[in-house]
């Protein structure tokens, strides 16, 4: 009987086995948790946001080192009537380097002067309705410097009048001057330009 009991079990048992190894015979399917897909998809997005950090900060270094070489330093140009002066940028122009860098020069400050003179009518318009508005500047004439920076590719970055006549002024001048565009130079280029307004 004992041992009917033992063969029993032992019968049992390979019975056990063998239905277990059938079961394990199969593919093992994981199911991911809720936190675990949660967790995954956080860690997903700190590394896209790495990779974009890291994408913006090359194209910054690329940028920069670009500058240093191109328009890392500003040429400013002094109008008085009719002289050209280059105060600043080593006594170069922008094309400081180029075979034909004093003939190119010399036709983007041309070309600055033109702007100028081609909106004689539009700033003659500001100071008139400038005029208007405040009756002290009827009696004498103003003499305005005018100061207009240049991106390297040629737009108005920023401008700047003085005296300061009025807000509205140097909103309108503002206006004027923004639609002056230069040809690209491969520095920024910066124009200091004195004007005479005479109330008429």
């Amino acid at each position: 009987m004992h041992r009917l009991h033992v063969v029993s079990l032992a019968a049992t048992f390979a019975a056990a086995v063998a239905l277990g190894a059938g079961a394990c015979k199969g593919k093992t399917e994981v199911v991911d948790s809720p936190d675990t897909l949660a967790a995954l998809d956080e860690c997903r997005s700190k590394v896209k946001d790495q990779d974009e950090l890291r994408a913006l900060l090359e194209k910054e270094i690329a940028d920069l080192k670009l500058g240093s070489t191109t328009d890392g330093e500003e040429v400013v140009v002094s109008i008085e009537g009719d002289v050209l002066t280059v105060t600043a940028g080593k006594s170069k122009g922008p094309y400081q380097g180029d075979p034909k860098g004093d003939a190119k020069d010399e036709a983007l400050y041309a070309e600055f002067v033109k702007a100028v003179k081609k909106s004689r009518g539009s700033i003659k318009k500001c100071y008139t309705n400038a005029l208007k508005k405040n009756s002290q500047l009827q009696a004498r004439t103003v003499k305005l410097d005018i100061q207009v920076n240049f991106k390297t590719s040629g737009s108005m970055s920023s401008a700047t009048f003085n005296p300061r006549i009025s807000e509205t002024f140097d909103q309108c001048m503002t206006n004027v001057a923004s639609g002056w565009k230069l040809p690209a130079a491969p520095r920024k280029v910066a124009f200091q330009y004195q004007m005479s307004l005479t109330p008429e």
